[in-house]
């Protein structure tokens, strides 16, 4: 039975990347130093604890990592699956499809296979911890009495929720090799940010037509400093968390990037956006002339279900001289250097200004803060202290509001 388990475990195809994973690695290798007659040498009792530590770090039960492994991976069935559906699977496709399922219930069904002495101490790290009937969205994986009739389920899952990196995270980073899921990402709601409803309503307008499938715009968000523009871009992941928002951020000094970020996105149908803060360039730079190409203007478009949006402090994102202009010694078509350089903030269809923030505004967002954080002060000494602070620090903003509460603590 165990030299069975393991031989079937090889033949996995389509969901072979599964046998890389720490917890099925560590579960092979004890499968592998198993002995027929039912002895339990070192070597097989060490692959087993080290699977049981491997899966402990997880906080998952085996039965639920290996239905989450299932939900994630990015292979043939699950590509084809989201971009065109089941029908575009071929009925080879569909059929080692079902049979690496069946492989996979063996397993979740009886994972006492794979035991050692130890087995009934460890036993309940192998039940499946979630209850049938809960909201887990495999929960038809774990009623149904034949994995590898649910290909039509299966389908519809990762057609709603993707595959790979952009299924398992809602927020993620590039980092110049591939992308990269934040375990732990700031995710603000646009509650938290007073203020500033014009800009509200315009990014939110033009976010919900981009996640409903109509064509939208590129956004810049400038203006002061600490007044919310990145806080206002985070925030979208809430408001359109059951439209599958993913956003990914970029560095200015990955831009270089772009071209191969937005191609491996193009892979996904879930609507992405592509996050830039603080972008602006020095006239010396010439990333901006990729951000131009990926925008518009080169050959291949920009997929309809990404977006660009960056927020700056410059309304004119690359640093533009007087020489620029005019001047003896310079470029005779100095017009056409200007316009390279302007033409980078045209790209953004949407561009949306955000004003120095007033005192009675600024004091708005201590008392808010205030609240949230359940500070009790007489409402004559906290505007006092926070007019102090302003003026000693950073001048009047929402991050100088938040640096001002974050000091209340302390009191």
């Amino acid at each position: 039975m165990l030299t069975d388990l393991n031989y079937r475990l090889s033949c996995l195809t389509v969901y072979r990347s599964l046998l890389q994973d720490p917890v099925m690695s560590a579960l092979r290798s004890s499968l592998e130093n198993l002995q027929p007659t039912g002895d339990q040498p070192l070597a097989a009792s060490d692959a087993f604890h080290s699977m049981v530590h491997r899966l402990l770090q997880t906080g998952l039960s085996f039965g639920d990592h290996l239905l989450d492994l299932i939900s994630h991976d990015d292979n043939p069935f699950s590509r084809n699956c989201e971009l065109y559906g089941l029908d575009s699977c071929s009925a080879a496709l569909q059929q080692v499809t079902a049979r690496d399922l069946r492989i996979l219930q063996d397993l979740y069904v009886n994972p006492s296979m794979v035991a050692v002495p130890e087995w009934q101490e460890l036993q309940p790290l192998f039940d499946s911890q979630e209850p049938a009937g809960s909201n887990s969205l495999l929960t038809w994986l774990r009623q149904s009495e034949d994995w590898g009739q649910e290909l039509s389920s299966l389908a519809d899952h990762y057609r709603k929720h993707s595959r790979g990196m952009i299924s398992r995270y809602r927020a993620l980073s590039w980092e110049g090799e591939g992308l990269q899921g934040l375990e732990h990402p700031d995710l603000p709601r646009m509650s938290d940010l007073i203020g500033y409803e014009s800009q509200k309503e315009q990014i939110l307008a033009n976010t919900r037509q981009f996640v409903e499938g109509f064509p939208a715009n590129n956004i810049l968000l400038y203006g002061s400093r600490g007044t919310g523009k990145s806080t206002m871009v985070k925030s979208l992941i809430h408001e359109f968390w059951d439209w599958g928002l993913r956003l990914v951020e970029v560095g200015r000094d990955q831009l270089v990037y772009l071209p191969q970020l937005v191609d491996t996105l193009s892979d996904y149908r879930l609507p992405v956006i592509i996050f830039i803060d603080d972008l602006s360039f020095e006239a010396y730079e010439t990333g901006y002339k990729g951000l131009k190409a990926v925008m518009e203007g080169s050959l291949q478009r920009q997929p309809q279900h990404i977006l660009i949006y960056a927020t700056s402090n410059r309304r004119h994102l690359v640093k533009e001289f007087f020489a620029d202009r005019s001047g003896p010694g310079e470029e005779i078509h100095t017009q056409d250097t200007l316009q390279e350089k302007l033409s980078l903030s045209d790209r953004f269809g949407l561009t949306l200004t955000f004003p120095p923030t007033q005192q009675q505004l600024y004091l708005q967002i201590v008392e808010h803060m205030v609240q949230e954080q359940g500070i009790e002060m007489d409402a004559e000494l906290l505007r006092r202290r926070a007019l102090e602070w302003e003026r000693a620090h950073h001048g009047r903003s929402g991050r100088t509001a938040r640096q001002f509460v974050n000091s209340l603590r302390r009191l």
